[in-house]
């Protein structure tokens, strides 16, 4: 370790730099999870909308009014 190394500016000049970095890591975290929350949440509208859309469907084929010709 250097004179400059061991120095008050030294240990300012690793802090700055570590805590840089860890607010990297931190963030790259948080957009991993913020990633796979939005994939879900897309997922489940689809289905949600899918499931819906095949009810609505059915209740529309049975209220359907039966017509007879003759």
């Amino acid at each position: 370790m250097s004179l400059i190394e061991a120095s008050p500016l030294g240990l300012v000049a690793r802090w700055s730099t570590r805590s840089q970095e860890q607010a990297r890591r931190n963030a790259m975290a948080a957009c991993t999870v913020l990633t796979a929350r939005r994939l879900e949440r897309v997922e489940v509208e689809e289905f949600v909308a899918g499931y819906l859309a095949g009810r609505t469907a059915s209740t529309e084929e049975q209220a359907a009014p039966v017509s007879h010709v003759g």
